[in-house]
């Protein structure tokens, strides 16, 4: 099988979260059965929205390095476990030697071929201002709705109140001031939501899910059923 290339630590309990599911997505009966996977978690690199956004560190170099790590433990591939990362995508590519996976381009192609016709993006502002989803989405005929300033703000709250480990308090400003203004499908765009993010009424999409289970067929493995 071949070896996944995990670049973590944006947030940590986001790649806490994506490993466990890459676990319990495999269909496995020994240890034997499950992918190899080669982890840098790289609390190290700087904050993505505040590069987009706000002239901040650029996170490019910093991801280089992890990249060029992974490759030199014979990782065959290389995946952000950030969304916003993927912003960044292009710059690191063209300084690294093995393919870094495009999963939010991945990830909305397979909804497309699952009937979703519409869906909510929520993340940070800065995932939103790159349109790292939104280029992909007006390729494939992808309708994606946009938050609102207000719900975007709620949205912000959640995801550094994850960074921050306050899992109660951020599961509570989903419940009072996000979920109840949503409908329908929603892509949980950040790998923090998933940690957080419940609803019996709405339909939501974990990228944690969605891109477990992409790394888990690219390794050669079998996808739980």
């Amino acid at each position: 099988m071949k070896i996944a290339g995990i670049v973590g630590g944006m947030g940590s309990l986001a790649t806490v979260d994506f490993l466990k599911k890459v676990v319990k997505h495999t269909k496995a009966e020994k240890d034997q059965d499950h992918i190899r996977m080669i982890v840098d978690f790289n609390t190290s690199v700087p904050d993505r929205t505040a590069a987009i956004l706000d002239d901040g560190e650029d996170p490019t170099l910093y991801l280089v390095e992890s990249v060029k790590m992974l490759e030199c433990e014979k990782a065959d591939f290389a995946v952000f476990i950030c969304n916003t990362a993927y912003a960044f995508l292009d710059r690191v590519q063209k300084q690294v030697n093995i393919p870094v996976l495009n999963l939010p381009e991945m990830t909305l192609r397979k909804l497309k071929s699952k009937g979703i016709e519409e869906i909510w993006l929520t993340g940070t502002r800065g995932l939103l201002n790159s349109r790292v989803y939104q280029r992909e989405a007006e390729k494939i005929g992808l309708t994606l709705k946009i938050p609102e300033e207000r719900l975007q703000e709620s949205l912000m709250q959640i995801i550094y109140t994850v960074k921050a480990g306050q899992i109660k308090k951020a599961s509570l400003i989903w419940f009072s001031d996000v979920e109840p203004y949503l409908d329908g499908h929603v892509l949980l765009g950040c790998t923090e939501l998933p940690v957080v993010a419940k609803s019996k009424r709405l339909h939501l999409i974990d990228v944690n899910d969605e891109w477990a289970k992409i790394v888990i067929e690219i390794c050669g493995a079998e996808v739980n059923r």
